[in-house]
């Protein structure tokens, strides 16, 4: 898996696309001038998530499949920012929670994740209130409130939606 910021990414953009690659022990690299054909070339046929903005602010994350097609599109904004913490190595963490996107993400992107394990590392997305937590041993590291989404599906012919 692979994590990039849109063109232009401010800080907070940033700051929240290194936290989400040292969470789930992937690789950020920042987007510049780079089209989204050369952005999924380097991701060798990963998947790929793409952190946009919203006045300034990180407002959506994109997620692509190995194919370059869309799989699922969150608006969002930080409800609690990251703060510094050591990098994660070797860690996977748990895929938790009440939401209709946690059986899409697991098949879809995380399916090394366990889902309701308890290892140091949670990902705990409630559909009640409409916030994804990420959790080190019952502490909440970041929180992301989702504004809304929505979930690519295969047309009617099969084929996926695709850049």
């Amino acid at each position: 898996m692979l994590i990039s910021s849109s063109r232009k990414p401010s800080a907070s953009t940033r700051t929240l696309c290194k936290h989400l690659a040292s969470f789930f022990g992937c690789e950020y690299f920042n987007r510049g001038k780079m089209n989204m054909d050369e952005v999924f070339t380097l991701s060798h046929g990963t998947h790929l998530i793409i952190v946009g903005e919203y006045h300034g602010n990180p407002g959506s994350i994109t997620i692509y499949g190995p194919e370059a097609c869309c799989i699922l599109s969150i608006n969002l904004s930080v409800l609690k920012a990251p703060s510094a913490y050591p990098a994660r190595s070797g860690i996977t963490p748990s895929l938790e929670g009440d939401s209709n996107i946690i059986p899409l993400l697991h098949a879809a992107i995380f399916q090394d994740i366990v889902i309701d394990s308890t290892p140091s590392l949670s990902l705990y997305i409630s559909q009640k209130e409409g916030i994804i937590y990420f959790k080190e041993l019952d502490k909440v590291l970041f929180s992301l409130r989702i504004r809304s989404y929505r979930i690519y599906e295969a047309k009617s012919n099969g084929d996926a939606y695709c850049s």
